[in-house]
């Protein structure tokens, strides 16, 4: 069951995990935009600490403090997105105080259908979103949380190699991209180790 408690102590986790991954981050966006993913996940992840202190019972009230700290923290498309993610999951878990297994599919398909409708991308396209697909997949069966975000975020990362990415600003990259990780889905791989 997901809880306030737990909640934060993934949170801390996290950020751990964006300041150990802070220079692989921004090497693997490097290659195909901007560079900073990690300045964006880092600084998101930083507030969102900051704010823990705010943090209470109601699960979805604290995803809203999650998707303003990314607001305040982070201008970059996909800080957007993750903003977005978490503002949209908060409205679906309002009032609740703790999550069941089907409420933690939700808190995923919920982020997948955001990105999905926000970032104008698809199934396919090569992004974090085809990571969230099968991550969703395998939770429908499969309630180690553990293994399921490990071995699908790894698995989506085999299963696209070779493939371009078809959005954002990696387009211009054409035939590059075949051999590159997408920066979103190689970091959503990284912090899945933290559960």
């Amino acid at each position: 069951m997901l809880n306030k408690e737990l909640l934060i102590n993934i949170f801390k986790k996290l950020l751990e995990e964006a300041k150990n991954s802070y220079d692989d981050f921004n090497s693997a966006d490097g290659k195909v935009g901007d560079g900073d993913l990690g300045i964006t996940i880092l600084h998101g992840l930083e507030e969102i600490n900051n704010s823990i202190s705010k943090f209470g019972d109601d699960i979805g009230a604290n995803f809203m403090l999650c998707s303003q700290a990314f607001v305040k923290k982070s201008g970059s498309s996909f800080g957007t997105l993750i903003a977005f993610s978490f503002m949209n999951i908060s409205k679906n878990l309002k009032g609740k105080n703790q999550c069941n297994h089907d409420d933690i599919i939700v808190i995923f398909d919920t982020a997948l259908k955001t990105i999905l409708e926000k970032g104008k991308t698809n199934l396919g396209d090569k992004t974090i979103a085809d990571s969230l697909d099968l991550i969703i997949k395998n939770l429908k069966d499969n309630q180690n949380y553990s293994e399921v975000f490990k071995s699908s975020t790894k698995q989506a990362l085999e299963d696209f190699k070779g493939k371009k990415i078809k959005i954002g600003r990696a387009r211009m990259f054409e035939d590059k991209t075949m051999y590159l990780d997408d920066p979103g889905m190689f970091a959503l791989n990284r912090l899945s180790s933290v559960f």
